[in-house]
């Protein structure tokens, strides 16, 4: 019997996360010729199911699995197993994972359809076991076994009549579904699982779920069939880069692809035409080994072949498709199982007496080499005699069987021969009866019937006669055989070969086995025999069937006598008699009535005996049952002891012939092998001679071999040019490929994130229908483009073919070296430049860490200027503020003071100036070495850029930059400040190397008044020119007042009784009393912001260097207002 291995494919719908990344569907289904077409590369694969997006678990069920378990019933093997990459749907398909609901796969399915078959066949015994298996990173683990997992680790085994085998599984016997169910659900819960990128529960581990299932019939016990069903839930095929494993999962998938692998080798192998006598590499792997037997052996299988619509899938897709193709191709020869357990008894037997044998030999003490040469002859000795005693208990036994067959047709005919004499008689007697019958009642034609009869009765006796005569010619003829046959037994014997002494005793012991049988049975037979007979005559005379009758006769006449006489005594009481009649009545009917108790007790009694008479007449009717039972086992125990006896003659015989025949080979031999030596040493001396001679001719021949290999050398150049020619195009053509695939890769990382970005933008109802939404799926739709592309452009390379034709180019051994070697040349100068670059890289890494501890060392010694200097700086502004404020403070008092307070102020202010500029340029020096630190940082960071732009750019981000800038304090001291354009009257300023210095409508006027005043002062020193100034010290001005052409405007102060001004027009009568009230205010500002013990009043201003240069302007301006 030979079938095809079927295929069903399923395709699971999109995942969220493949719609997230805008995969599109490409796989299309015609149910009507169940086959997938690829939409995006235009090909079609036909299988035997093809089941859509859309299918449920029943339709696969009742579609691809239910017709196959028939043939579990019928003693075959089925097999059913996933494949697929991971994610793909297996598991589910499988029902592996299986935790209860309605949602099931196809192992619970299968299972409760297994158990309602059972409960329908009545007829059949049913002993049901099951194993859960996984096999994980190549080593097989017992899920049932109730030990940890280091302890659960089993081997598989090969065996010629077993095939592979997993000895010491646990198989656990089970009476329903919902039992095999719950060791489902145990096993499953210690599967290897894990999350990957793309499975969040990814198996692992493959897994093999077993039931096997023994079956006997109740009526013929010798009708016994076993079968498997192998329930195959795959690991799925994975891709690192898509899957994200990393670590322990990584290395796990690294042994589920080599698996996977190997088995699509051998799928390969088997589905190809050319390669199914050929090597299939089975041992390559345990997961092949496993299924060996399901993949071109003892089993009906199907294949569920589940993929992923997505064309971020394709390549596995196609893989998937591809394979399973194959597989369709593959032929498997399932075969009826039946039990050898006799095979297995004797060989365990052996086992035995080997074993003992050792421990015999092990535990024996030391003994010298002439014991053991005497205890091996001895050995020799006693194994001949008992060769001998073992033929003639054979032929004892022998003789024996034909003795018993003899008794048997012996039996057999005295046994008809009695039946025949009993009917005989009694045939006879009743015959003679009737005669005498006859003559007395002088009844002629009775007469005439009977002697007809007795005449009849005569010609049975002549038949009887000739039984005997032909019981004695079947006897004869036995006898007759038997002695042939024991002849032939008894001039067999003599040296004896190994093999024969083994079977011989296999025979004996079987015969000793068989002839104890018989003689028990022959006992209980004898047994049998003598109780019947027993019986028989106990139940012969056990009832008086004729004293019944004459009993019962008595009784009637006594009923019949006491009627009368109790009629009798009713007429006397009539007619009034005498009463001494009717005392007499009386007394005689009492005696009747005891006489009728007696004899209904008789009665009973006989009745009694009548009951015990059947059931003893039902005993032997058993027990004649019985003995017919036996005596049928008997015969049949007879029959096999001569079909043996004769099969083993037979064999005997031939064993016999063939080992005379090979010790006559072996003669011949013998003679051949002298004649063949003369002819040696003959062949010897000739070639000895000729040898000399080949000496001499090889030298002569030598230069030739090096004159011919040298033209060869030529002659092969022009080709291992082209070999090398076509390996570097080939080599530059796998690059390729491989830079194709790196390019897909990125192409479909690149459309997931354009996807996102689209869900993220039409989740916003704002941005839902805006032009970067067009912008996006035409970005996305590129995207796809140029994926199919891609896709279409390395399947149309279809390097996996081309992988294992790569090498037909080389044919001869020449050609594979110099291919080897341009090979190794290839790949030394990738070593080279890989030492090249990574050299340079070296030197790269170490001029960057020299470059990073510049960077470092400098960044430290710009900080510690930058600390020092805004150490000095805050010192300096501190002790400028408090100078400031004391010297405003005495500003306000300036009316109430006199001229000698005015000169010390003076004074000071000198002293002051000095102090500022020195501080200035200390600040200027610091300016100069900070901006030196500046340039030394910048060329540090270029020199580090041009060596390793990434790592500096992070180095860069740690470098603290060089900022300094004012605080609200500034803000505070500035509002305390005199009028900048005041304060800007005449000092010497150049504008020129003020970077922040921007000319205004105000500073062109500024400076005009400043140029008025130094041109007056040098005309007239007693004089302040530019303001409007009487002699008494107030204003002279005409009008409101309210420019700084106004002295006392100019000097922020009101006009006063001194001042020219009209009172009615004066705009500034009024800013004396404001302006106290403001300075008294600032004043307490001043003072407040000075305490350098409250910490809430005074907050340290920040620096700005940008604007140093102006607050030191400013601050001149006022030194110079008050000087």
């Amino acid at each position: 019997m030979s079938c095809s291995v079927k295929v069903a494919v399923r395709i699971r719908p999109l995942v969220p996360h493949e719609i997230s990344k805008g995969c599109r569907e490409i796989l299309e289904t015609v149910s009507e010729n169940n086959q997938i077409v690829i939409k995006s590369v235009e090909k079609a694969f036909t299988f035997n199911y093809v089941l859509g997006a859309e299918s449920a678990q029943e339709e696969l069920y009742n579609k691809c699995v239910q017709p196959l378990l028939n043939n579990l019933f019928e003693g075959l093997n089925v097999t059913i197993f996933a494949y697929g990459q991971t994610g793909s749907g297996k598991t589910h398909s499988m029902g592996t994972a299986y935790t209860g609901g309605e949602n099931m796969g196809v192992i619970p399915r299968a299972v409760h359809e297994i158990f309602d078959k059972i409960r329908d066949l009545f007829s059949v015994d049913f002993a049901v076991t099951v194993s859960f298996t996984e096999l994980y990173r190549e080593v097989l683990y017992d899920l049932l076994a109730n030990k940890p997992k280091e302890q659960s680790v089993l081997e598989l085994r090969e065996d010629v009549t077993k095939g592979v085998y997993i000895p010491n599984v646990t198989e656990v016997p089970v009476e329903s579904a919902n039992e095999v169910l719950e060791v489902l659900i145990k096993g499953s819960t210690g599967r290897a699982t894990g999350a990957t990128n793309m499975n969040a529960q990814s198996s692992r581990s493959h897994s093999i779920f077993t039931i096997n299932i023994a079956m006997q019939h109740k009526s013929d016990k010798n009708q016994n069939k076993t079968a498997k069903l192998h329930l195959v839930d795959l690991a799925g095929s994975e891709r690192p880069k898509k899957t994200g494993a990393q670590g322990t999962t990584f290395k796990e998938g690294v042994d589920i692809n080599k698996g996977l692998f190997v088995l699509g080798n051998v799928i390969s192998a088997l589905g190809d035409e050319k390669l199914q006598n050929g090597f299939i590499p089975y041992r390559d792997s345990n997961l092949t080994r496993l299924l060996k037997d399901s993949l071109g052996g003892n089993s009906i299988t199907l294949m569920i072949a589940c993929v992923s619509p997505a064309d971020y899938n394709l390549e596995e897709t196609m893989s998937t498709l591809r394979y399973a193709d194959r597989a369709r191709k593959i032929k498997n020869k399932p075969v009826v199982n039946q039990d050898p357990k006799a095979a297995e008894i004797n060989q365990l037997k052996k086992q035995i007496k080997q074993l003992q044998l050792q421990i015999v030999e092990q535990g024996g003490p030391a003994i010298s080499a002439s014991e053991i040469n005497r205890l091996k002859i001895e050995n020799e000795e006693l194994a001949l005699k008992i060769n001998e005693l073992r033929h003639q208990l054979s032929t004892a036994l022998f003789d024996k069987t034909g003795l018993h067959e003899k008794i048997l047709i012996l039996q057999n005919a005295n046994d008809n021969l009695n039946k025949k004499l009993a009917t005989l008689k009694e045939q006879y007697n009743t015959t003679f009866s009737n005669i005498s019958i006859g003559i007395e009642n002088n009844d002629v034609q009775c007469i005439k019937e009977n002697l007809n009869k007795m005449q009849e009765i005569q010609d049975h006796f002549k038949d009887i006669h000739n039984d005997q005569i032909k019981t004695e010619t079947e006897i004869r003829t036995h006898e007759e055989t038997f002695t042939v046959l024991l002849q032939s037994n008894r001039n067999s014997s003599g040296e004896v070969p190994k093999e024969l002494q083994e079977k011989q005793e296999c025979h004996t012991t079987r015969q000793i086995v068989l002839n104890s049988e018989l003689q028990e049975i022959s006992k209980q037979l004898l047994l049998k025999e003598q109780l019947a007979k027993q019986l028989q005559t106990n139940t012969r005379y056990m009832v008086d069937e004729q004293g019944m009758l004459d009993t019962a006769k008595k009784i009637e006449n006594l009923e019949r006598e006491k009627e009368e006489l109790m009629q009798q005594l009713k007429n006397v009481k009539t007619q009034e008699a005498s009463s001494k009649i009717a005392e007499q009545r009386r007394k005689r009917v009492q005696e009747l009535e005891e006489q009728l108790k007696e004899l209904k007790k008789k009665i009973t009694e006989q009745s009694r005996l009548i009951k015990l008479k059947e059931k003893d007449e039902q005993k032997i009717k058993q027990l004649h049952n019985e003995i017919t039972s036996m005596k049928s086992m008997k015969i049949k125990l007879l029959k096999q002891m001569r079909e043996e006896s004769d099969r083993f003659r037979s064999w005997k015989h031939q064993a016999e012939r063939e080992l005379a025949r090979i010790k006559e080979q072996d003669r011949k031999k013998q003679t051949e092998m002298a004649k063949m030596k003369l002819t040696y040493e003959k062949q010897k001396n000739v070639l000895k001679r000729k040898f000399e001679e080949a000496a001499a001719l090889n030298k002569r021949l030598q230069s030739t071999f090096m004159k011919r290999k040298q033209a060869q050398e030529m002659r092969f150049n022009g080709k291992v040019e082209k070999i090398v020619a076509w390996l570097k195009d080939d080599f530059e053509v796998f690059l390729n490929l491989v830079e194709a695939e790196t390019a897909l890769s990125e192409l479909l990382e690149d459309r997931a994130t354009l996807y996102h970005q689209l869900d993220e933008l039409k989740k916003n109802p704002e941005t839902a229908e805006g032009p970067e939404v067009k912008s996006l799926e035409e970005d996305i739709d590129l995207r796809s483009v140029q994926i199919q592309d891609l896709q279409q452009k390395l399947l149309d390379s279809d390097e996996e073919n081309k992988a294992k034709t790569r090498f037909d180019t080389v044919q001869t051994m020449v050609e594979a070296k110099y291919a080897l070697k341009a090979l190794y040349e290839q790949a030394a100068e990738a070593h080279k430049e890989k030492l090249h670059v990574k050299r340079e890289m070296s030197e790269l890494q170490e001029n960057q860490k020299e470059l990073l501890e510049r960077v470092e060392s400098s960044a430290q010694a710009i900080k510690a200027q930058e600390d020092e200097y805004m150490e000095q700086l805050a010192n300096q502004q501190k002790t400028y503020e408090e100078k400031v404020s004391i010297l405003l403070r005495q500003l306000r008092g300036i009316k109430n003071e006199d001229e000698d307070t005015d000169s010390e102020l003076t004074n000071r202010c000198q002293i002051l100036n000095e102090r500022l500029e020195q501080q200035e340029k200390q600040n200027e020096e610091q300016q100069k070495i900070i901006s030196e630190l500046k340039k030394r940082l910048e060329d540090i960071e270029k020199t580090s850029m041009q060596a390793v732009t990434p790592l500096v750019k992070k180095k860069k981000e740690a470098v603290p930059k060089i900022k300094v800038s004012t605080d609200t304090a500034d803000d505070q001291v500035e509002e305390n400040d005199l009028d900048d354009d005041v304060l800007e009257g005449s000092f010497e300023d150049d504008n020129e190397k003020d970077p922040d210095w921007r000319k205004t409508p105000l500073g062109k006027r500024i400076l005009a008044e400043k140029k008025l005043k130094l041109i007056r002062s040098s005309q007239m020193p007693n004089e302040l020119g530019g303001s409007k100034r009487s002699s008494e010290g107030g204003c002279t001005c005409k009008t409101k007042c309210n420019s700084s052409r106004c002295g006392c405007r100019k000097l922020t102060r009101g006009c006063g009784s001194s001042c020219k001004c009209s009172d009615s027009v004066c705009e500034n009568r009024n800013f004396n009393e404001v302006s106290s009230t403001e300075d008294s205010s600032q004043s307490i500002c001043s003072v407040n912001s000075l305490d350098g013990d409250n910490e809430t009043a005074f907050k340290r201003p920040r620096v700005d260097e940008e604007n140093i240069p102006t607050r030191r302007r400013k601050l001149k301006n006022k030194l110079l207002f008050l000087d």
